[in-house]
C-alpha cells in the first residue's frame, strides 16, 4: 500500500513538470516595464546634461572671444587717439608743403665779358612796376635788383623768393659804352622751382634807354610752373 502511494506521488510530481515545461534561465535576471522606463529615462537626463554642458561652454568661448574683441577695440580707440595730433600735425605739414610746391622763386642773370661797357637788367612785373639800377625794390613789390655792375666784366641778377603768377618782361638796355666800341656779348637765363633755362646769346649795339631789347617773356603760373617765351 505504501509503495502505491509513493509511486502515485512521483507520478504526478512528473506530470506536474511536463505541464509547466521547462524552467528558462533568465527568468530570475528579465527586468520588469517599470525599471525598463526608469533606466531610460536616466539616459536621457544624462544625455541632455552633456548638450547643456557642451553649450554652456560654447557660451563661455563665444563671451571669451567678446571680451577679447573689446578689449582689442579699445586698445585702438586708444592708439588712435594718440596717433590723432601727429595725425593733424601730418596734415599740416603736408598742406604746408603743397602750398609751397604750388609757388616759385624766380632769378634772372645776365652777364658780358666785354670790358667796360654798362649793361643794365630791366624786370618788369605784372603789375608794370619796373626793376633797374634807379629801382633796385619797390614798395609794396616783392622782387629786388640784388646785384648790378657798371663797368664790365659784369653781372647783374634780379630776384624774388615768391613769385606772384603773371608775366615778367626781361630787357636788355646797353647803358654805356665807357670807351670800348666794342658791341656788348650778353649771356642770360632764368633760375626757377623746376629748373634753369637760358635765354639765347644777344649783341647789342645801340645804347640808350630807348633802345632796350625785350629778351623774354616769364609766365609764372598759378600751381607754381614757369613758361618761358623768347622774343
Amino acid at each position: 500500500m505504501k509503495r502505491t502511494v509513493i509511486a502515485t506521488i512521483v507520478g504526478l510530481a512528473a506530470a506536474t513538470s511536463i505541464a509547466a515545461g521547462p524552467a528558462r534561465a533568465d527568468d530570475s535576471e528579465s527586468l520588469q516595464p517599470t525599471e525598463t522606463y526608469e533606466l531610460s529615462q536616466s539616459g536621457h537626463a544624462e544625455s541632455r546634461q552633456d548638450a547643456h554642458t557642451a553649450a554652456m561652454r560654447q557660451v563661455d568661448a563665444l563671451r571669451q572671444g567678446l571680451d577679447r574683441l573689446r578689449a582689442a577695440l579699445e586698445q585702438a580707440e586708444r592708439e588712435r587717439d594718440q596717433a590723432q595730433p601727429a595725425l593733424q600735425r601730418c596734415q599740416q605739414e603736408l598742406e604746408a608743403c603743397e602750398e609751397k610746391l604750388s609757388k616759385t622763386f624766380l632769378a634772372i642773370v645776365i652777364q658780358w665779358p666785354t670790358s667796360n661797357h654798362d649793361v643794365d637788367l630791366h624786370i618788369i612785373d605784372p603789375t608794370g612796376s619796373e626793376f633797374y639800377y634807379s629801382a633796385k625794390t619797390i614798395p609794396g613789390r616783392p622782387g629786388e635788383l640784388s646785384a648790378d655792375t657798371v663797368s664790365g666784366p659784369g653781372v647783374e641778377i634780379w630776384e624774388v623768393p615768391v613769385a606772384p603768377p603773371g608775366e615778367y618782361r626781361v630787357l636788355y638796355n646797353f647803358f654805356d659804352r665807357h670807351g670800348n666800341s666794342e658791341a656788348a656779348r650778353v649771356k642770360g637765363g632764368v633760375y626757377h622751382r623746376d629748373g634753369h633755362q637760358s635765354f639765347r646769346d644777344r649783341t647789342l649795339t645801340r645804347e640808350g634807354r630807348a633802345n632796350a631789347m625785350l629778351v623774354a617773356v616769364v609766365t609764372v603760373n598759378d600751381d607754381g610752373s614757369v613758361d618761358i617765351d623768347e622774343r
